[in-house]
């Protein structure tokens, strides 16, 4: 079966517009400052801080683009074997082995306002009326620290092992990991098994192995 489609992660995607709103006014504020003071119309502030507002508004502009492309790179993708989650800064394949259950859940109920922070409450406000997939595994693939350093803390299942992704069109998604989990399941059962050496054929090479020829 080929490879299902790129859903969005909603979550990644306020998170990096925000911080990319944040960035562009930091660079023009920052480069803003450094034009007229490296052509000495201001008096103030003084050398060396021209190379430090350059240097400020140069990577603020950086990671301005960067949060532009990057909501490009945050996905989940059911694939022939695996499901595939992508963000910005790393890619995690989830073998079909692990998933236990896929099912709907309701954002507001699954992430209750009183258990959010005060940054998250802001971020899942447009989304508290949607309905996720929730994909319950029987196992993490990664530590469970290392997926809270790499990954939003709210793509973690509260209650159960898993992830819940917010995609903007839930069902399809669940319909093609079910499709690819469906087919991949048939695949591991009518695998043919390689067949064991029993006891009575260990005998029988033993006691063929001592007679005389």
């Amino acid at each position: 079966m080929d490879a299902g489609s790129r859903f969005p992660l909603l979550l990644y995607g306020r998170t990096l517009r925000t911080s990319r709103r944040a960035a562009f006014a930091l660079a023009i504020l920052l480069l803003g400052l450094w034009y007229p003071v490296s052509l000495q119309w201001l008096a103030w502030p003084q050398p060396p801080a021209e190379g430090w507002l350059m240097a400020g508004g140069v990577v603020s502009l950086a990671f301005a683009l960067f949060t532009t492309f990057a909501p490009r790179a945050a996905y989940v993708q059911p694939l022939r074997d695996h499901l595939r989650l992508s963000t910005p800064i790393i890619r995690l394949a989830v073998s079909y082995r692990r998933i236990e259950a896929t099912r709907p859940v309701d954002v507001a109920r699954t992430f209750p306002r009183e258990a959010l922070r005060r940054g998250e409450r802001r971020l899942l406000a447009p989304l508290a009326g949607m309905t996720a997939l929730a994909v319950d595994l029987a196992g993490l693939p990664m530590r469970p620290w290392l997926l809270r350093l790499f990954f939003h803390r709210l793509l973690l299942s509260p209650d159960r092992t898993g992830f819940v992704f917010i995609v903007s069109d839930w069902i399809e998604l669940s319909r093609q990991l079910s499709g690819r989990l469906e087919t991949w399941r048939m695949s591991q059962q009518s695998r043919p098994r390689s067949p064991g050496i029993g006891a009575a054929d260990i005998l029988r090479e033993t006691s063929g192995d001592g007679r005389s020829p």
